[in-house]
């Protein structure tokens, strides 16, 4: 579990999820543009009971700066991207 406040918490796992959605679509993040990213990751905002308390286009920076394979997002909004696993909830 984390240290930080919930809403960070949630974020953190709107983009992780996002990012394993876009993988199972095998869309590279950083290679897609913005709108790509939007068109792909509707149905899954749209589908993603907890989702819609993170805005998609907040996601969508984050998404735009991942790293590569092996990394996750982690510290809200304001966080960055580590390597390793997640943690789960």
């Amino acid at each position: 579990m984390t240290d930080y406040p919930p809403r960070a918490a949630l974020f953190d796992l709107a983009v992780n999820r996002s990012l394993v959605y876009l993988q199972k679509l095998g869309v590279p993040p950083p290679d897609a543009s913005a709108e790509v990213l939007q068109g792909k990751l509707e149905l899954w905002y749209l589908k993603t009971r907890f989702a819609y308390r993170v805005a998609l286009p907040d996601i969508i920076r984050v998404l735009k700066t991942f790293p590569g394979a092996g990394h996750f997002w982690q510290g809200g909004p304001d966080g960055s991207w580590r390597a390793g696993e997640p943690p789960t909830p």
